[in-house]
């Protein structure tokens, strides 16, 4: 049985997009006089920083530096709530569902989206880089959160991400994926990841998951 829903944070529940689009853009123009296609800068979404900026510069430091301090300066400004996010966290309580984030984003700015969005209460972990020595896309993350939340089997768990990176996470852990359709990343490339589901809206996975949790239920009285 479904016991938890794990989220992913950027581009999933928090509409970051605007504001990660323009600290990237900004860090290639400004800093790096660098011109890059909108395409590349969305494929740079749902990973580490880090992992990112290495693709540009052995020493990413000073570069991180800049990214930070442009995105930190305006991210109360930009983040933006998804549509029906709050509706769904609280009908996934209401059936008794634990709720976690697992993001790529550092623990401080993680817990001030969720505060700037007013959705802190909903989630019982929030699992950052910080948490873990590997993370997204190996399953380790997926592993910690699990343990906080009681010990609970990451098979009787759902990862939710906009990402490719959330995708093989989820799957690598053993747990149900589903991706979000409203990705500014391409979704052919986050198919290539093969989740096992898709959603236009949080919402929908209150059905999904008494879909799946009947049809377990199912499986379970024919052994």
């Amino acid at each position: 049985m479904i016991e938890a829903v794990l989220f992913d944070l950027d581009g999933t529940v928090a509409n970051t997009n605007e504001l990660i689009y323009e600290s990237f853009r900004r860090l290639f123009y400004d800093k790096m006089k660098m011109e890059v296609a909108d395409e590349e800068i969305y494929s740079l979404f749902g990973e580490p920083l880090e992992n990112s900026l290495k693709k540009y510069a052995e020493d990413t430091s000073e570069l991180m530096l800049f990214f930070r301090a442009f995105n930190e300066s305006n991210h109360d400004q930009m983040i933006r709530p998804f549509e029906g996010v709050e509706e769904a966290l609280i009908k996934l309580r209401e059936k008794g569902l634990k709720l976690g984030i697992v993001t790529s984003k550092r623990e401080g700015m993680a817990r001030r989206s969720l505060e700037a969005l007013g959705l802190t209460e909903y989630f019982e972990v929030v699992i950052t880089p910080e948490s873990t020595e590997k993370h997204k896309p190996e399953p380790e993350p997926i592993y910690k959160a699990c343990e906080l939340l009681g010990g609970i089997d990451p098979e009787n768990t759902v990862m939710v991400g906009d990402a490719s990176y959330d995708i093989l996470c989820g799957n690598r852990a053993g747990a149900t994926s589903v991706a979000v359709s409203y990705s500014m990343i391409h979704p052919e490339t986050i198919k290539l990841a093969k989740p096992h589901y898709m959603v236009d809206d949080l919402r929908e996975l209150v059905e999904l998951i008494h879909r799946l949790n009947t049809e377990r239920s199912k499986e379970e009285s024919f052994r």
